[in-house]
C-alpha cells in the first residue's frame, strides 16, 4: 500500500512539474496561481501584474505581459500554475452564432 501511495504522489508531482515547465515556457493562460518560496508581498510583484485573489500562501494573478510567468519566477515564486480567471467550473451561456 505504501509503495502505491508513493507512486501516486510521484506521478501527481510529475504532472504538476510538467504543467509548471510548459507554462513557464509559454505563459499561455488568462491567469496564474502563484505559490511563493517565502512570503510574497503585493508590492513585490513585477510591473504589469494584477492580483485577482490573495490567499494564505498563494495568489491568483493576471497580466497582459507575455513574459509574466518568467517574471514571477524571477521574483522568487516557487511554483506558478495556469488557471482560469473565473475558476474551473465557470458556466457560460451558449453563444448564438
Amino acid at each position: 500500500m505504501a509503495r502505491r501511495t508513493g507512486t501516486a504522489i510521484a506521478v501527481i508531482a510529475a504532472v504538476f512539474a510538467l504543467f509548471a515547465v510548459v507554462f513557464a515556457a509559454t505563459g499561455a493562460a488568462p491567469a496564474a496561481m502563484v505559490f511563493p518560496a517565502g512570503s510574497i508581498e503585493p508590492d513585490a510583484l513585477p510591473e504589469g501584474i494584477s492580483i485577482l485573489r490573495w490567499g494564505r500562501g498563494f495568489a491568483v494573478v493576471t497580466s497582459e505581459r507575455s513574459d509574466y510567468v518568467r517574471a514571477l519566477y524571477g521574483r522568487g515564486a516557487l511554483l506558478v500554475l495556469p488557471l482560469r480567471k473565473s475558476g474551473c467550473l465557470t458556466l457560460r451561456p451558449a453563444s448564438s452564432t
